[in-house]
Order: C-alpha cells, then sequence, then structure tokens
C-alpha cells in the first residue's frame, strides 16, 4: 500500500499529549471501569490511528474494554486495503475490530461530505453500546467553526464539537490538542496511518478551508487555530444557556411527553423565547433546523392563529409543523393512510409499516386481559371504517370518529393509529381505550398497549 505513511522516530519533545487525554478521561468518565466499553470509530488517518494508540496505552491501566470500528465507504480504490490496515493495526495491540460497510447516496440532499458523516455516526451508533470515540482535533473543531459561519449556522451549528455530547455518549478527546502536535507524536512513536489523497481535492469545503482558508489566516494569525477553536467553546455556553432557557419554557408550554406544544401559552411569551423553545423542540427529534425565514413565518403564523384555523407550515424535506385546536406537532409531510393486518403472539415490540410501533407492557391490573379473550394472539389492523368500542359498561358502544374527536386525536393521525382486535371483536385501541368486558382485574396480567412514532 503506496499510501500508508512510515514514520522514523524524531527525537523531539512532544507536548503532555497523553496526559491531556487521561485528564480528558477522567473528567467526562465518570467512574470508568471494566464494565465501560468504548467504540473508536478508526478510520486509519493520523488522528483515529493515534487515538488508537493511546487508548491501547490506557486500557491498561484504567482496564476499560475498547474496541476499534471502521467504516468502509467504497468511495476510494484503496478501500479494501484500508481495512485490512485498520484490522493488522487492532490485532497487533489485542483491540478487538469491527468493520462495516456504508452505501453513499450520492445524489444526497446533504452533499457527499454530509451524508457520509451522517451514515458514518448511523453505522456506529448501530454498534454502540457504551461510549463512543471520536478522534477530532483542534484543526477540525476550527474547519467545523468556519464551515458552519458560512453556512449561516445558528448557535447550534457555531459551537462545533463538544468534547463530550452527554446525549450521545460521544467522547472526543483530542479536541484540545492541534493536529501538527499528532504529526510529531505519531513520528516519535512510530505509528504508520493512512494518507487518503481525496483530502486534498478542494471541491469538498471542508479540504479546501483546510488547505486555503485556514493557512491564510494562520500566516496573519499564528495562533488562530487555538482562538477560533475558543470562540467555539464561548458559542456553546451561549447554545447551553439557551437551552436551559427552553427547557424551564418547556415545563409549561410543552405536554409532558413532548409530543406537542400549547398554542395559547406559547403567545404569551417574547418572540425570541417561542423560536428558541420550538428550535429546542425540534432537536429532540434530530431534526434540521429550519431557516430563519421559515422560523420567522411560523411565529407570524402563530402569533395570529385562531383556535380552528389551520396551520400546515413545511419545515423540512420530510417534516411538517401542523396545529390542531391548541397544539402544535411536528408530523411526516407525506402521512399517507397504509393498510396492514399482523399477527400479535406475545412479542414486547411490534413494528409497522407506517414508521411507528406498538409496546406491549405487562400490568397487574386495568390492561389487556388475554384470559378473558380466551386468545393468546391478537390481530393488529389498520382502521378500516365502521368500527365501534365500549370502552364503558354504563356508555353504548362509541364510534371510532367520536372517540378520537372526544380524546382531541388530530386529524392526520386517526387513519395511523393501530385496533387491536381478538378474532372479529375490536378489543383496543392503543392510547385511547380497552373493551370494558376485556380489562384485567385486580391481580390479574393484562397488556397495556402503546402506540409510539419511531
Amino acid at each position: 500500500m503506496d499510501n500508508i505513511v512510515k514514520v522514523k522516530n524524531e527525537d523531539k519533545n512532544v507536548d503532555k499529549i497523553e496526559d491531556k487525554i487521561t485528564q480528558s478521561f477522567h473528567a467526562n468518565l465518570k467512574q470508568p471501569g471494566e464494565q465501560t466499553e468504548l467504540l473508536l470509530g478508526l478510520s486509519g488517518g493520523l488522528d483515529s490511528s493515534v487515538l488508537l494508540f493511546l487508548l491501547a496505552k490506557m486500557q491498561v491501566k484504567f482496564k476499560f474494554n475498547l474496541k476499534a470500528i471502521h467504516l468502509h465507504h467504497g468511495l476510494n480504490s484503496a478501500a479494501d486495503d484500508w481495512v485490512k490496515f485498520c484490522k493488522k493495526k487492532c490485532e497487533s495491540l489485542g483491540i478487538h475490530f469491527l468493520s462495516e460497510k456504508i452505501k453513499i447516496n450520492r445524489d444526497s440532499v446533504l452533499g457527499l461530505e454530509g451524508e457520509a458523516r451522517k451514515l458514518r455516526y448511523e453505522a456506529i451508533v448501530k454498534k454502540q453500546k457504551g461510549i463512543v470515540v471520536l478522534g477530532h482535533h483542534q484543526n477540525d473543531q476550527a474547519e467545523t467553526l468556519l464551515l458552519q459561519l458560512f453556512r449561516g449556522s445558528g448557535l447550534k451549528g457555531l459551537s462545533a464539537m463538544p468534547e463530550f455530547d452527554s446525549r450521545r455518549n460521544f467522547w472526543r478527546p483530542m479536541l484540545n490538542i492541534k493536529r501538527h502536535t499528532l504529526e510529531v507524536y505519531a513520528k516519535v512513536h512510530k505509528i504508520e496511518y493512512i494518507e487518503d489523497e481525496s483530502n486534498q481535492d478542494e471541491q469538498f469545503d471542508r479540504n479546501f478551508i483546510r488547505q486555503k482558508v485556514l493557512p491564510l489566516i494562520q500566516s496573519r494569525y499564528s495562533a488562530s487555530i487555538e482562538t477560533i477553536s475558543r470562540s467555539a467553546s464561548n458559542i456553546a455556553e451561549g447554545h447551553n444557556l439557551n437551552n436551559l432557557i427552553a427547557i424551564d419554557d418547556s415545563k409549561i408550554h410543552m405536554s409532558v411527553d413532548g409530543t406537542y406544544l400549547f398554542i395559547d401559552s406559547l403567545k404569551k411569551l417574547p418572540k425570541l423565547r417561542v423560536i428558541n423553545l420550538i428550535r429546542w423542540w425540534l432537536s429532540l427529534d434530530n431534526l434540521l433546523m429550519p431557516s430563519k425565514k421559515n422560523m420567522d413565518e411560523l411565529y407570524r403564523q402563530l402569533k395570529d392563529i385562531k383556535k380552528d384555523s389551520a396551520l400546515n407550515l413545511k419545515i423540512s424535506k420530510d417534516k411538517s409543523v401542523r396545529a390542531y385546536h391548541d397544539k402544535l406537532f411536528i408530523v411526516n409531510s407525506d402521512i399517507k393512510p397504509s393498510s396492514y393486518n399482523f399477527n400479535w403472539s406475545g412479542e414486547d415490540e411490534l413494528h409497522l409499516p407506517n414508521n411507528t410501533k406498538l409496546q406491549f407492557i405487562k400490568k397487574n391490573s386495568g390492561g389487556l386481559s388475554l384470559s378473558k379473550l380466551g386468545v393468546k394472539s391478537l390481530k393488529i389492523k389498520s382502521r378500516a371504517g365502521g368500527e365501534k368500542l365500549k370502552p364503558f359498561p354504563d356508555q353504548p358502544s362509541r364510534s371510532l370518529k367520536y372517540l378520537f374527536q372526544n380524546a382531541d386525536i388530530p386529524l392526520w393521525e386517526r387513519d395511523q393509529i393501530p385496533l387491536i382486535f381478538a378474532k372479529k371483536q375490536l378489543v383496543a385501541i392503543p392510547n385511547l381505550g380497552i373493551h370494558h368486558e376485556y380489562q384485567s382485574s385486580e391481580g390479574e396480567i393484562g397488556y397495556q398497549i402503546n402506540w409510539l412514532r419511531e
């Protein structure tokens, strides 16, 4: 492999890189030990190769469980060789190695870089059992801030990358270490790594910033890498403060489960607080942030909306914000009724074609009693029309339309909700009600059936 960089020993005074990694380890990983699994994203490049070497040394001392994963994009003719290189490197250090192939859609709206990054993270998270470790360094942080600045990002984007992302359990221990320091460390410790020639291709935005923009800035401001990274940290503090404000506001203006916001309540907040809360609410589902134009338009419609007015504003390719009565929801833009008929035979979860799922939770009273039904399996069906349910013994059977209206269920969800049948008898509607004759008695095992969006 001619693109493997083989280095010679060089007697230079390297910054205390091992101390920095150890300090970050103690600062961000609470009570790590043998049960803690670290999964390193290993590309085979300089940063991840150095980090693999460092973590392998630390593993002996701190006794955590280290694994490495390599993502095979198939974009480079040497991609198969890179897998072999990473595997051999892990074997030499006694580190468990994983590799996954990912297929990139070159026509993605995210662009080739964005699509590859998205798929890498998705593939890593699927294998994640503990903490994911990523080899981003200080130069990467500076590049990320500039990229987001040129894209007109808000505080979240300009915050760049956190050293420890507690929501996703992502750890980036080298964000305070410059690339040059890693290069010197690799030389001193004879660490071989892959030099991907595509990193020189300036058609990609990050490479253009790395090859052209940052060197020009550094020629004038020698400490620019450090100062830009520090600015990212300062912006992150502002973003975190906004999140804390949004969390406080959500306790008053959002449903307990985060499904919707209360419109009348939102109208009492200043515009900036409303927009801040909506952005935070959208981030709970990892949605891309709408443009400022879309956010301003959403606020304008909210401010003037009447109780039964329609509000349906598309905020991304496949998501819209819609209003129903006094509630604001995030919904799929292309909701279509889907027809299905499934058997349930005791599974904890059942995934449905409309990207929703059913949870079956055992409880001691109030759930659906299979023994009273005299069955061991159920039918899960989509709504066909004309169904009725009798949840209360002192009331007549009610049409689904009546029950949905009474429960204030939005129009667009009514054909999406699955129905639970025992043979031909409708016995339950998830999140809504159970036929009164088939509810489990006190001390009798029954099933609480929850319908959830995936």
